[in-house]
């Protein structure tokens, strides 16, 4: 098990930043131009294109993504990071992240920005 402290660190400082997207809804994302992509989501780019790169080089581990879907303009995935072995379980934390592309809105709180990313982390385990 390796530990990923930064990675770790780049999703809960994004959840953290997260506000409301619509007037009329409780989704909560963190808002971002494509055309000018801050640092904080460069990070999470990145720390996912690690994760990525890992779970290639190592089929035969335990994958950190996991559950990724499609649908319109949106991407969920979901990162796994394990850090302890105990009692015959992994215990991690669990990182559910969406992207979403936001079409022009009478609604939308941020005006300024054209996407979205939510991330959501739940304590998780695992038999091993």
């Amino acid at each position: 098990m390796g530990v990923f402290k930064e990675e770790a660190h780049t999703f809960e400082y994004v959840e953290s930043r997260q506000t409301r997207i619509y007037n009329d809804a409780a989704d909560y994302g963190y808002p971002y131009d494509t055309k000018n992509i801050h640092l904080d989501i460069k990070a999470l780019l990145a720390s996912l294109n690690t994760f990525k790169m890992l779970d290639e080089e190592f089929p035969d581990e335990k994958p950190f993504i996991r559950n990724r879907q499609v649908w319109g303009d949106g991407v969920s995935v979901d990162v796994i990071i394990f850090w302890e072995k105990d009692m015959g379980y992994y215990m991690g934390t669990k990182y559910s992240i969406s992207f979403n592309k936001t079409p022009a809105s009478h609604s939308l709180i941020n005006k300024n920005c054209d996407a979205f990313i939510s991330v959501d982390s739940t304590p998780y385990k695992e038999k091993s």
